[in-house]
């Protein structure tokens, strides 16, 4: 542990320095609230925002990156071939491209729960910058003007006190400078939860349930549409429809963990 002096002589350096007040709210917590096991195993050691996980669990988020090719469209896994999925093929989304850091499984479906339903916020900032890599290293993003992410229901947000993908979306656009727009898009259809559904069901739930607000900042812009999880699409496609719709020039997709195609 640092003595008390020292703390402060390094608070107060943060606070003058290019990181910003979200940087140091989160060195403070670390101070205050150490972590000591590993948020995806439980594996004892020192861990802090930037680094919330052991090496092991690093390495194999790393491993499961590259498991599978992927569709060059929407990002999905494919059990087998290069390419685009079947979806995309008989039903192209209307998005420029999508992408995700991993597949849907393992510590990426551990990461993505332990922050939507435990709270665990913190990991946002390593979540979210590993997304912003992604789009770093991806010609098919580029160019891109603003960022935007998908808006949460009313009962969501009361439930968990913040919208999981807008946090994601702030540590994003740190990394890219790019800007955000929080209220771009608001929901104005309360849904049933999306996981027991199919793809059908899934699309209808969600058909106008986002309404674009104001379509100054999105016209003619060049959007990344920031989500947590791209399973069907549903929600990527209809969040979408509305920018397009709006005036957007393109929305390309960014999510943390993504389903497998065929």
């Amino acid at each position: 542990m640092y003595p008390i002096k020292q703390k402060w002589n390094i608070i107060r350096y943060r606070c003058t320095s290019e990181t910003g007040v979200g940087e140091l709210q989160n060195f403070i917590m670390d101070l205050i609230f150490p972590q000591n096991v590993c948020c995806l195993c439980r594996k004892p050691g020192l861990y802090n925002t930037r680094n919330p996980w052991c090496k092991e669990c690093c390495n194999d988020l790393l491993d499961l990156q590259t498991s599978l090719p992927i569709c060059k469209k929407c990002g999905k896994y494919l059990e087998d071939g290069e390419g685009i999925c079947l979806d995309c093929e008989t039903n192209p989304p209307l998005f420029h491209v999508a992408r995700s850091v991993g597949p849907y499984t393992d510590s990426y479906r551990i990461a993505i729960k332990a922050l939507k339903f435990l709270g665990k916020k913190n990991l946002a900032v390593r979540m979210g910058s590993m997304m912003a890599c992604v789009v770093k290293n991806e010609p098919e993003f580029w160019p891109l003007d603003i960022i935007v992410p998908v808006p949460t229901s009313k009962g969501q947000m009361e439930s968990r006190g913040f919208n999981q993908t807008e946090v994601l979306a702030r540590q994003i656009s740190k990394d890219l400078r790019l800007r955000l727009i929080t209220d771009a898009l608001i929901r104005v259809k309360e849904t049933p939860s999306q996981r027991e559904l199919t793809k059908e069901e899934r699309e209808k739930n969600l058909l106008y349930a986002f309404y674009l607000k104001d379509n100054k900042h999105c016209y003619r812009k060049n959007i990344l549409l920031v989500d947590d999880v791209y399973t069907t699409g549903s929600t990527s496609k209809e969040c979408t429809k509305m920018l397009l719709d709006g005036g957007a020039n393109r929305v390309s997709v960014i999510t943390w963990a993504t389903g497998q195609g065929f």
